[in-house]
């Protein structure tokens, strides 16, 4: 979806920094000649993007990701330029407290979750089942299947962190205690991809990978998460939030729901747009942290910091289901 004539994208690709993944988009730099034999700055290598047939330079980590979506090729090698510092006090410093916090390992969130703020009490909400329901954003084939078009940048933490098999255990749970299951669904319709003009960073590189597109497989419901009697399908969302371009506050206080248990795709973008809007409008919300995830642990990381700020509380899928049949016995 991004022609010729549309550069100016370009540069809000580097907002994807804050929203996707530190890694995920880098730095760009676009030629002023769409010539293959351009040469690129330090550091940087030409790369044929096919979706515009035109030539720009990339950082070779962003060549190597836009390479694995699909979005073309790198050409030729990249020149590195490299600099001899003098050692000084301050960078010998830099490099001691760099040392220091490669050392610290990262937060586990593959075998549970653990709470980091101390300044924060950490509460516990009773769970009133006649006022609460399950809220599940974009568990769509694109984002949880295997060959969906987000798959390259979520998938590998999608499997650690056993996305899917939690939120069917979600499911299942919330019917058998009784309670309502909603599905916030992202969809972008033919209509959407030929005129929309004004795209933000994920917008930009949602269109470029066909993701959410109405009628083709990505846009339908994973296997194991399709709609059941059960389940009520709101409105889809067009931004990153239902609460903006669906329906959700208004199916939500239809059916009596006061507390969400929230858990989706993916954590740092629809989740937690999501969790924002839902607490703004009054909702209690719960949130499943291995029942989401992001693109890269980065972004994961970020969306689990963020919940606990926002959020009444932040989970686990055992916990919470535990907690269901103690409410409900």
């Amino acid at each position: 979806m991004i022609g010729k004539k549309y550069f100016g994208l370009l540069a809000i690709l580097p907002l994807l920094l804050l929203v996707v993944s530190p890694n995920l988009i880098g730095e760009t730099n676009a030629t002023d000649e769409k010539d293959p034999e351009t040469e690129c700055r330090g550091e940087m290598v030409l790369f044929h993007r096919t979706t515009g047939n035109d030539f720009v330079c990339l950082s070779i980590e962003t060549a190597e990701n836009w390479e694995k979506l699909g979005l073309g090729e790198m050409v030729g090698e990249p020149i590195i330029e490299k600099t001899v510092e003098e050692p000084t006090e301050e960078n010998m410093m830099d490099d001691e407290m760099t040392v220091e916090a490669a050392e610290e390992p990262m937060q586990e969130t593959t075998s549970g979750y653990t709470y980091t703020q101390d300044f924060i009490p950490r509460k516990t909400l009773e769970i009133d089942l006649e006022r609460t329901a399950i809220f599940i954003t974009d568990p769509q084939n694109d984002f949880i299947s295997e060959g969906g078009a987000a798959w390259g940048l979520v998938g590998e933490q999608v499997v650690a962190d056993k996305v899917v098999e939690h939120q069917v255990q979600l499911r299942e749970a919330a019917k058998a205690v009784g309670i309502p299951v909603f599905y916030s669904p992202h969809t972008y319709t033919e209509m959407d991809y030929a005129n929309w003009t004004s795209l933000n960073g994920i917008d930009t590189m949602m269109f470029a990978i066909d993701m959410f597109h109405e009628g083709t497989w990505g846009h339908e419901f994973h296997p194991d998460m399709l709609p059941d009697d059960n389940t009520v399908v709101m409105n889809p969302h067009k931004g990153l939030s239902n609460f903006w371009t669906g329906d959700a506050a208004l199916q939500l206080r239809q059916y009596g729901v006061q507390t969400i248990i929230m858990a989706g795709m993916s954590a740092n973008l629809c989740v937690e747009s999501h969790l924002r809007d839902a607490v703004e409008n009054g909702f209690d919300v719960i949130v499943i942290a291995d029942a989401t995830a992001g693109a890269g642990a980065h972004s994961k990381k970020a969306a689990l910091i963020n919940y606990e700020f926002i959020a009444h509380e932040i989970t686990t899928t055992d916990d919470i289901i535990m907690r269901l049949h103690e409410a409900a016995n």
